[in-house]
């Protein structure tokens, strides 16, 4: 009854981790795609340049990708400046830009990136220096398609183990079954008794017939 008791318990078990699993593994697939990353296009050391990033596909699809520019100037040897940068693709078609004095707030950009090679202008007065990073969310468009992704996998996995589990019991319990104990064999064969063939004495060989010398 005990061992019986066990392997209940242990199926009822096994049935509440996987849900568990489930949401434990979706939850970390939320995490990943809410990640950013960050491309460096210029830091307070550096001189400002035109820079050019290229946005490989994810999962070999063409998906926009949630995307933010940020941007912030710094006065070097002056106090004042006109400030602006431009973000254009790869046709030189420009799709945010923005342009002010350094005593403004510098305005960034948000918005999504499908994926290609874009370019980015920025032009400072002299003795002014800028600090750009372009972040990109690459997973996030397939937030609902790696849920889906990972829950079928996930079940998928549930199954097979299952099955293997089943399979893999029955053909250890039939290992270690003991093989019934064999009919008994005599090496004498026991005569059959009321057979004909067996009753009557064969030709020549009558227990009734008459001793040789009286022949």
């Amino acid at each position: 009854m005990l061992p019986l008791i066990a392997v209940m318990e242990k199926k009822k078990l096994n049935m509440l981790l996987w849900p568990v699993a489930l949401l434990l593994l979706n939850g970390i697939w939320v995490g990943i795609s809410d990640n950013s990353a960050p491309y460096e296009i210029n830091d307070f050391d550096h001189p400002l340049e035109e820079r050019t990033v290229t946005l490989a596909a994810v999962f070999g699809q063409s998906k926009q990708m949630p995307s933010q520019f940020e941007v912030e100037f710094k006065g070097v040897s002056t106090s004042t400046g006109n400030v602006s940068w431009e973000l254009l693709d790869q046709e030189g078609v420009i799709l945010a830009r923005w342009s002010g004095q350094l005593a403004d707030d510098a305005k960034g950009w948000e918005g999504e990136l499908a994926p290609g090679t874009y370019r980015i202008k920025t032009t400072v007065d002299e003795g002014i220096l800028a600090e750009q990073t372009l972040y990109i969310q690459p997973f996030q468009s397939y937030q609902f398609e790696g849920h889906v992704a990972l829950s079928m996998l996930l079940i998928s996995v549930a199954l097979v183990e299952t099955v293997v589990r089943k399979k893999g019991g029955e053909w250890l319990a039939n290992r270690t079954k003991v093989p019934p104990a064999g009919e008994e064999k005599t090496p004498f064969k026991r005569r059959q008794v009321g057979m004909p063939e067996y009753d009557e004495p064969i030709d020549g060989d009558d227990p009734w017939r008459t001793p040789k010398g009286l022949m």
